[in-house]
């Protein structure tokens, strides 16, 4: 009845807004290897916190629709 594609499916689909009083969505690019992680960086103290691995412009469109988040108004910074 209940696949586990079904439950995936349902879990992508839900939108879980972020606090917008203290947080911002990022982007951080690894210094090294250049990986992409989209997250949430505190207004507060500035502590990143990870998400989600973007590997794809499509996984990168899924985190935004997931939390409600404008992709223009997403800033990246970088680790190192």
């Amino acid at each position: 009845m209940f696949g586990l594609d079904n439950i995936l499916h349902i879990r992508e689909d839900k939108v879980t807004p972020y606090d917008k009083e203290s947080e911002e969505p990022v982007l951080r690019r690894g210094i090294c290897t250049g990986e992409l992680v989209a997250g949430f960086c505190s207004l507060r103290n500035g502590r990143f916190r990870e998400i989600m691995l973007i590997t794809s412009e499509d996984d990168l469109k899924r985190f935004c629709h997931r939390y409600a988040v404008d992709r223009t108004a997403m800033k990246e910074i970088t680790a190192g």
